[in-house]
């Protein structure tokens, strides 16, 4: 993903020249930021997948900057509501605003007219808040949002920092997306139970932990359902011990 975005991010500066845009030392240190950026997106792992009644999301919970590791217990899986969960990678500081301000609004939505939004409702608004930002000042997140309704039961949404918009069975962010959606194409079926969904998650972790140089040495767990979205577990090798 590092080449790919920087090849895309070259493309989009080579066009403005083209078309008379910013001056060309503007447009480079544009560009190497948005690549830095984009790069710290990819060395986060967060993926999901939607079972029988369920949908449920798996994040790293490392807190990285540059080659330091400042904790390794972040929790990167907001509870937007009762009945719904937003896994996000990326900056810290773009990750915690954005999803703070999704979680707001969707509370704010609720107050205002007595009946929460759907999780469609909530992927297609938290998409759009993207896509205005994305030519002002965007955030450089990228989402898994799941949920459960009780007309349509679970579903995945994938939302990208273009503002890119899926449902999906399954999904994967960052790095560690190369084999965990390698394990999940392999083992994934519709209709997994949470026993099953459960050993494919730990399957996706001991691939990434075992074959990914950068693998992050924590993750967490959450899961939403009819009885609402709450945190199942953690999975850890490592114990943070910052407060120390």
């Amino acid at each position: 993903m590092g080449d790919s975005a920087a090849n895309e991010v070259a493309g989009i500066c080579r066009r403005g020249e083209r078309m008379g845009g910013e001056p060309a030392a503007a447009r480079t240190s544009f560009s190497l930021r948005t690549t830095s950026r984009l790069q710290k997106i990819s060395m986060e792992c967060v993926f999901g997948l939607v079972g029988n009644g369920f949908a449920l999301v798996v994040a790293d919970t490392s807190a990285v900057h540059s080659i330091l590791v400042h904790k390794s217990n972040e929790d990167k899986i907001m509870v937007l509501d009762s009945h719904k969960l937003l896994g996000a990678s990326g900056e810290g500081g773009d990750r915690v605003q954005f999803t703070e301000y999704i979680q707001k609004n969707v509370h704010l939505y609720q107050f205002r007219n007595g009946i929460p939004l759907t999780t469609a409702a909530a992927a297609n608004f938290t998409r759009g808040e993207l896509a205005t930002a994305l030519r002002k000042s965007p955030y450089f997140v990228n989402l898994l949002l799941a949920g459960y309704d009780k007309e349509t039961g679970p579903s995945l949404y994938y939302i990208d920092y273009i503002a890119t918009l899926h449902k999906i069975e399954k999904g994967a962010f960052g790095y560690g997306s190369y084999f965990s959606l390698a394990m999940m194409d392999r083992h994934y079926h519709p209709g997994m139970t949470v026993e099953e969904a459960i050993d494919l998650v730990d399957k996706c972790i001991m691939e990434i932990r075992f074959r990914l140089v950068v693998a992050p040495p924590n993750f967490v767990i959450k899961i939403v359902d009819k009885d609402g979205a709450r945190e199942y577990a953690w999975r850890e090798s490592v114990k943070d011990v910052s407060g120390a």
